[in-house]
């Protein structure tokens, strides 16, 4: 026994003290204790795949990559509890040095107040956010799995912005098109820029086979506005937090696609801006190579920079729930 050993002994225990295990092994690697119950074994479960590379690396070579962009984007499947701790993780790392806004897809413009509020209160906290935010009522899934999200976010004191248009907007686009939004704004956004024709089909096929096919494809139309829309506000509001700093999105996995949506607004509005894109992905039994799993793009450019692949929620088939919503039988 060397004589440090005692002091190298003291300081371990302060550390145990003040970072309780679970917490400190939340932190320095989620992918440990996976909390989704599916394919936790499987042969991609917590691999990191670069699809400029085409291979696999570690969370250190990830890690370097969101700590150096300007913009990081990072996808989710709403519901799947890991993806909340990857992106809690990923907000850590590249936080390095700098104070880049927290951008969430789930919280809307007309939230911005009541988020402000609570923030200013000396008692707000993590647990009690969801509640300010009206979560659950919202229809986002159970607040308590965005907790690592919140807790990271306030205990490195970095700012929490709202992504989302309001509601009533995207019912109004919606039913009526890009044409009840004042002009200047609609040029702004480049909503009157178009998709092109490739990109179009590929997101109205991707909106047919989210909603099971339940719905004529023609009847996308819509919901092709609603898309493109949400996707120009998620980049307009990335900008507009990053300011002269930097910004993280948190939104689900189809606005980070990096060839139609909010990513291609952001090259054409800052295409200097210095982007990451990261989805997270959840494995399949019928997967056994990264390219299974990977969406194709029309126009051959890579869907993400980084893909991270975890186990999958036990869930109920949401085409079934789908139909069961719409009363139709298979």
């Amino acid at each position: 026994m060397d004589s440090t050993t005692p002091f190298k002994f003291l300081l371990t225990f302060c550390l145990v003290l003040l970072f309780p295990t679970s917490a400190w092994t939340e932190t320095e690697s989620p992918w440990h204790g996976w909390r989704s119950s599916l394919l936790k074994d499987h042969a991609l479960s917590g691999k990191i795949w670069s699809v400029r590379k085409k291979r696999f690396v570690a969370p250190e070579a990830l890690a370097g990559a969101v700590a150096k962009a300007r913009i990081v984007l990072v996808g989710e499947v709403h519901d799947n509890p890991d993806h909340h701790r990857l992106q809690a993780w990923l907000i850590e790392k590249a936080s390095l040095g700098r104070k880049p806004a927290v951008v969430m897809e789930m919280i809307s413009q007309d939230q911005a107040a009541p988020l402000r509020e609570y923030l200013a209160k000396p008692q707000a906290n993590a647990a009690g956010l969801g509640a300010a935010l009206k979560w659950e009522k919202r229809g986002w899934p159970d607040w308590r799995i965005y907790l690592p999200i919140a807790e990271t976010a306030l205990r490195l004191k970095l700012p929490i912005r709202a992504g989302d248009i309001d509601r009533s907007t995207l019912m109004n686009v919606s039913k009526n098109g890009f044409g009840v939004l004042d002009t200047a704004r609609r040029a702004s956004l480049l909503l009157d820029e178009p998709l092109g024709t490739p990109l179009e089909e590929a997101l109205l096929d991707e909106l047919y086979d989210s909603h099971c096919k339940l719905m004529p494809r023609s009847a996308m139309g819509g919901m092709l506005n609603v898309q493109r829309l949400r996707d120009a506000i998620l980049a307009d509001s990335l900008l507009g937090a990053a300011g002269d700093g930097s910004a993280i999105l948190i939104a689900g996995n189809g606005h980070v696609h990096a060839n139609r949506a909010v990513p291609w607004y952001l090259a054409r509005r800052a295409p200097d801006a210095g982007i990451a894109t990261v989805l997270l992905l959840e494995a399949d039994k019928s997967a056994r190579k990264p390219e299974d799993l990977i969406p194709e793009t029309p126009d051959s450019q890579p869907v993400a920079d980084f893909i991270w692949f975890t186990p999958r929620v036990d869930r109920e088939d949401p085409c079934e729930q789908l139909r069961k919503r719409f009363g139709k039988t298979r």
